[in-house]
């Protein structure tokens, strides 16, 4: 993945570098070198950063439909 992959993806995400660095509990300034050369060689993003995102999203359309379902089953109840 490359570091503009990956500002596309968080995109995708609605999450900033910021946020992310929060999430994953990783110094901003750490992904800020991701994609920069430093004597002669690009600071890759490392690979567990594509699955991570994968797993995150997956989570997030988790949460959601735990959450729908269990508005919907409070609603059955009270009828």
């Amino acid at each position: 993945m490359t570091k503009e992959e990956f500002n596309i993806r968080l995109k995708e995400l609605g999450i900033t570098q910021r946020d992310f660095s929060t999430i994953a509990d990783i110094p901003y300034s750490t992904i800020n070198n991701w994609g920069f050369k430093v004597n002669e060689k690009v600071i890759p993003v490392p690979r567990w950063v594509a699955p991570f995102l994968d797993h995150f999203e997956k989570s997030r359309k988790y949460d959601y439909l735990l959450k729908e379902i269990l508005k919907a089953a409070q609603n059955l109840e009270k009828k």
